[in-house]
């Protein structure tokens, strides 16, 4: 759920000196505001549907492409710029940004948990992943087979983020060759594609915990970080810039994508690997009318909250089934109800306990907002 700046303003990518450059990218706010809105209708949905609708879960695969191309570009520049990968300062920067409400939003599920009855099996359940919950290892170690509610389940996507953010600066920084950390990125979406089908249960046993971990490295982020990796480099560019930098380049992806929402392919990876073409070319054609479409300033707005929203929007929908139970079952009326109330809430987090946080990331210019201590200030 990271921010589409690298740094403050737009610049159009023209070239690839002017793509390197590239300081913030708007429309991928704007994309990460419909991904929000999908994974926000497929909680309110109260059961499995058919067809398009049926598919909001996917939104969570859009936040992936988009994470894996704006971290991975963040990292190449600060290589390219110092000629290192400053890990400390970009994990304290993550931390800061991811932290502060995960765990304040997890306290909030625990004092929810409490209050349930001892018997509840969801209680128990919760209570025995909050370790894994606490240490972002829940795409690993929960059990998610339980025939009742996972209470805080959401959360396997944020861990596989935050795995995502500690290992990759580490291959940045290592894999000092774009062709061999290229490759390396490659080499992780073969894997976990044949693992997932069972080709490589010699190695890794189904069903086994180390199949699961091997798993939980999502291709939509691989390929994001993947053209983040070709993007950068000269050779890349260039081969990459008339494929993605045309006018038609985004309406064709996306036509792609939507057929393949309505008839998934075979092969789901080939559906993750346009998703992030997709996204790769909203980055490169800033200047062309469809993709200035996904830039406009309201949904940038929810992208830039899109996190908060990601954190509230399952106890907001639950509070809402609680209080309004004549809207429970119904998707079309729960959900946009529960839309601008997500969003207003996650907009005063932002504003307030976020800024906070934000504001004291190393190289943040963002002011401490007024009402909070300073720093060396009691």
């Amino acid at each position: 759920m990271t921010t589409a700046h690298l740094d403050a303003q737009a610049i159009p990518p023209r070239g690839l000196e002017e793509f390197r450059a590239t300081k913030y990218f708007p429309a991928l706010d704007g994309l990460r505001c419909f991904s929000i809105a999908a994974v926000i209708w497929h909680h309110c949905t109260p059961r499995q549907l058919e067809g398009v609708a049926g598919r909001g879960h996917l939104g969570v695969r859009l936040f992936f492409c988009i994470s894996g191309l704006l971290i991975t570009l963040l990292l190449l520049r600060e290589r390219r710029i110092s000629g290192t990968v400053n890990l400390s300062r970009f994990w304290i920067r993550r931390c800061l940004r991811i932290f502060p409400l995960y765990y304040l939003v997890l306290l909030f599920f625990t004092l929810f948990a409490l209050r349930l009855p001892l018997t509840s099996a969801i209680r128990s359940h919760f209570f025995e992943s909050l370790p894994y919950y606490a240490s972002h290892t829940s795409n690993w170690f929960v059990n998610y087979g339980v025939p009742h509610s996972v209470l805080f389940g959401f959360a396997w996507s944020l861990s596989t983020e935050e795995q995502f953010y500690l290992f990759l600066p580490l291959l940045v920084k290592k894999l000092t060759g774009r062709t061999t950390l290229g490759l390396a990125l490659l080499a992780l979406i073969i894997v976990d594609q044949l693992t997932e089908r069972h080709f490589l249960g010699c190695v890794f046993p189904r069903h086994s915990r180390v199949e699961i971990i091997v798993t939980s490295f999502m291709a939509s982020i691989g390929f994001g970080a993947l053209l983040a990796v070709a993007l950068d480099d000269a050779r890349g560019f260039r081969i990459l810039r008339p494929l993605l930098a045309n006018k038609f380049s985004a309406p064709m992806l996306f036509a792609l994508v939507m057929i393949w929402l309505i008839r998934p392919p075979q092969l789901f990876v080939l559906f993750e690997a346009a998703l992030a073409l997709f996204v790769a070319a909203c980055a490169m054609g800033g200047d062309f009318r469809f993709v200035r479409a996904f830039a406009l300033r309201p949904l940038c707005h929810v992208g830039r909250v899109s996190y908060g929203m990601y954190l509230f929007h399952v106890p907001v929908i639950g509070a809402l089934r609680h209080t309004l139970p004549f809207i429970a079952e119904r998707a079309a009326v729960l959900f946009p109800i529960a839309l601008i109330v997500t969003i207003g809430i996650a907009t005063l987090s932002h504003r307030t306990f976020e800024a906070f946080f934000l504001a004291m990331r190393p190289g943040s210019r963002k002011p401490i907002p007024a009402g909070f201590p300073r720093r060396g200030r009691t």
